[in-house]
């Protein structure tokens, strides 16, 4: 084999080499999309994955390939993709379900040039969302019963705290009381010092319609509470 044919050879490997690798790039270009999960994303309660979210709420799709969005969808309620309430790259979608979403259906759809993909996420109705309205005292005495007043507190099993240096207590049920939808009552716990953040109830509710058990949190606004 001579020079000659051996260059040719080598050139027509490198103009291959080159057509997959150009081949591989656009392939990348155009990956369908894909959600791998739904988080919050509010100020008023940490960043964390979501089991269920309600209207109003702000989540966060994280997956791939949401380049070129051209739809968001949630229970057949489209998202409008042209307002301040939506943020998106190639692997998160950040938006607010709207006040008139559709709480029946349990998906949300991405579509895109690429193609599309549907996630199973629940949208509950605004009237079952829980809610801290009220403490029975924000200086806290050690020993003595706090009562959480709110709405849809049902079903609590932990409460927490907040503790100086951003620390936190859990707080033991009172025995001598009865939690229900509106009231939860704990022991103020001893050896804490108390300091201004967010109360968390931590839920664990049944949803008869789906047949599920599912843990819900709820976080009351910033409360100055104190020894």
């Amino acid at each position: 084999m001579n020079k000659k044919t051996i260059n040719s050879i080598f050139r027509l490997m490198v103009a291959l080499a080159a057509v997959v690798v150009m081949a591989a790039c656009d392939s990348d270009d155009k990956t369908a999309p894909r959600i791998d999960s739904v988080w919050f994303n509010m100020v008023s309660r940490p960043i964390e994955q979501a089991t269920c979210a309600y209207p109003g709420q702000t989540i966060c799709l994280r997956g791939e390939g949401f380049g070129d969005l051209q739809q968001v969808v949630v229970n057949g309620t489209n998202i409008k993709l042209n307002t301040l309430f939506i943020y998106e790259s190639d692997s998160n979608i950040t938006f607010q379900i709207p006040s008139d979403v559709n709480t029946e259906g349990d998906y949300i759809k991405v579509v895109t040039a690429n193609g599309q993909t549907t996630y199973p996420f629940v949208v509950r109705p605004a009237s079952e969302k829980p809610a801290i309205t009220a403490f029975s005292a924000t200086t806290l005495v050690a020993g003595r019963t706090l009562s959480i007043t709110g709405t849809n507190l049902e079903g609590a099993k932990t409460v927490w705290l907040p503790l100086t240096f951003g620390g936190r207590v859990q707080c033991a049920f009172d025995p001598a009381q009865t939690n229900d939808d509106n009231n939860v009552y704990v022991i103020v716990p001893a050896d804490a010092s108390f300091a201004t953040g967010q109360c968390e109830i931590v839920m664990e509710k049944h949803d008869a319609v789906r047949d599920i058990t599912y843990t819900e949190k709820v976080f009351s606004s910033k409360t100055d509470f104190r020894n």
